[in-house]
């Protein structure tokens, strides 16, 4: 199998990539008008308001399957390369033969026809991007695959996640727009694509960066206090990620704040090799996942956000998914697949992530085996009291409790401040003593008890006592 990756302008890819074609099972082209004003919007940003002839626009990733006939069928980007063709078409009046592509679906045609239409009456700005020679400065990365099960792998996902772009793709493409190395932004943009190919490549959802963002990030940064905790949507992701972000002072670098996690440094800047270093020259050697950031913190736009990115995606890869771990990671992991099977709600699950990811953030692996015991003695306590566990039940659970756990988490200076917290909860204790689920009960609530009283090899059939087993 061959996974290839990458970077190309909006013109290379129709000059060596001659034989591309739209493959049969692929969505309609059905870009709005709405989105296309979008798409314009941001170009006329990009060239026109905040000129810089030494950047280039980054418009995503494109996924091509190679098949035995040497052609590339395109599998995600049509709905942009279609619209940046049409665009073409309205200045130049012609197209490459290789831009001639073949669509099959009326839907399409009435989309095209609109669009062309639309875009004539924007002609004048069109003109005026074309002064910028914006198309060549129109950056792709492009994944090719030789593999006709992955090719329909990313089309299910792409498919999965709408017409759209996904959020991960808007905050890729908006943060390396702040990077004015062209090496570094190739670099990254790869990485990132790798990060997302890989996920999909083994049907892992868990592992991906929409999951990241979503469910952990957002949630640790943004679920604060006990009022009324906002839940994530696409909008309110780029809010806090994209317009939330802050301009650094430091050119090709950013500050790095004071804490647990850094008591140390001041700033992290380039090299003209694109290296890291420390304001005082030191070299920065280490890993992702000790990376001088904490979760909440303030985050730069650039390549801070994805050196940001990078850290919690290989925590959150390192405790529930890597093979090689400190013995106390391995136990950690062990134990949450071990209750946190599929047959538990995905919304515990997602729940119980974030408290992990967040509890490495401030201690480490220091007593994480016991951590991931109290996270589930606190999170089973839904579980057993819920038949039906609907999203809104983690938040609840949050508001409704003395403290919020994700800000006791991030605020503790010792693990045994959490684990004293969550054993202060008598609410908690008390649903564990009330229940009374049926060994005969086939429902989730009684497999998720018995998969807790399997794993510390408990007889007497209660779990009233299940704290005293951690």
């Amino acid at each position: 199998m061959m996974v290839k990756v990458y970077t190309h302008t909006y013109n290379e890819i129709f000059k060596q990539y001659r034989n591309i074609l739209i493959p049969e099972y692929q969505r309609p082209y059905r870009w709005t008008t709405e989105k296309i004003d979008e798409l314009l919007s941001d170009l006329e940003e990009f060239f026109i308001l905040r000129p810089n002839p030494n950047l280039e626009y980054y418009m995503g990733g494109i996924v091509f399957y190679q098949d035995t006939e040497r052609r590339f069928q395109i599998i995600d980007g049509q709905q942009r390369l279609t619209t940046l063709t049409l665009i073409q078409y309205i200045l130049t009046g012609e197209l490459s033969e290789s831009q001639n592509l073949a669509y099959n679906n009326h839907i399409s045609f009435y989309n095209i026809k609109k669009n062309l239409t639309y875009l004539e009456g924007k002609k004048s700005l069109l003109e005026k991007l074309n002064h910028f020679n914006f198309y060549i400065r129109l950056r792709f990365t492009l994944i090719i695959s030789d593999n006709e099960d992955n090719a329909f792998a990313f089309f299910d996902s792409q498919n999965n996640r709408g017409v759209t772009l996904g959020a991960d793709d808007f905050l890729k493409a908006y943060h390396l727009r702040e990077i004015y190395s062209e090496d570094l932004q190739e670099r990254l943009a790869q990485e990132w694509e790798r990060a997302v190919f890989q996920s999909q490549k083994e049907k892992k959802s868990e592992s991906g960066l929409q999951h990241l963002f979503y469910k952990i990030l957002y949630r640790a940064r943004m679920w604060r206090g006990q009022s009324q905790l906002i839940p994530e949507d696409k909008d309110i992701l780029l809010q806090t990620f994209q317009k939330q972000t802050h301009k650094s002072s430091i050119k090709d670098g950013y500050e790095l704040f004071p804490g647990r996690v850094n008591q140390r440094y001041k700033s992290i800047s380039l090299n003209a090799d694109n290296t890291y270093i420390l304001h005082a020259n030191n070299n920065v050697n280490e890993s992702s996942l000790d990376l001088p950031f904490a979760i909440r913190q303030p985050i730069f736009k650039g390549h801070n956000f994805f050196r940001f990115t990078q850290k919690y995606h290989g925590i959150h890869e390192y405790l529930f998914s890597e093979n090689i771990a400190e013995n106390s990671v391995i136990e950690a992991r062990k134990y949450y697949h071990s209750i946190y099977t599929e047959n538990m709600s995905v919304y515990l699950r997602n729940f119980m992530q974030l408290c992990m990811v967040m509890y490495y953030d401030t201690f480490g692996i220091v007593k994480i085996e016991e951590a991931v015991k109290y996270f589930d003695y606190y999170i089973g306590s839904i579980r057993i009291e819920k038949y039906y566990v609907k999203k809104e039940a983690v938040k609840n659970s949050l508001i409704d409790n003395s403290n919020n756990l994700l800000d006791v988490i991030a605020n503790a200076y010792m693990p045994q401040e959490v684990f004293d917290f969550i054993q202060s909860q008598r609410n908690l204790q008390t649903i564990y003593e009330n229940e009374d689920l049926d060994s005969q009960d086939y429902g989730v609530r009684n497999a998720y008890k018995q998969r807790v009283l399997s794993y510390f090899k408990q007889n007497e059939g209660t779990l009233k006592d299940r704290l005293q087993w951690i």
